[in-house]
């Protein structure tokens, strides 16, 4: 093999801040939490032909979610949020 010349960068100094901003994933996590109990409190699973209920549930969690990221962090992330609800049927979930 024919030597490029070319090398790796230095390691970073373990002791050195990282340059990166930092989300505060605990803050969320509350904020989850809470919107959670009082969105899905006193909900229902609603019959076949009502579907449209469960939708807009997880596009209003979906939104209030990505909505409180941009409060906490409003620069250097790009956010993704996947809303699921499921029916509990007693069988394992995927």
């Amino acid at each position: 093999m024919i030597p490029s010349g070319l090398r790796s960068p230095p390691p970073l100094r373990s002791g050195a801040p990282s340059p990166r901003p930092t989300f505060d994933t605990d803050l969320l996590r509350a904020y989850m939490k809470k919107l959670l109990q009082t969105t899905l409190q006193t909900a229902a699973w609603p019959e076949p032909r009502d579907r449209e209920r469960v939708k807009a549930w997880m596009k209003e969690i979906g939104e209030r979610v990505k909505e409180r990221m941009i409060e906490i962090q409003p620069r250097g992330f790009k956010y993704i949020v996947m809303t699921q609800i499921n029916e509990n049927l007693g069988q394992g979930g995927r």
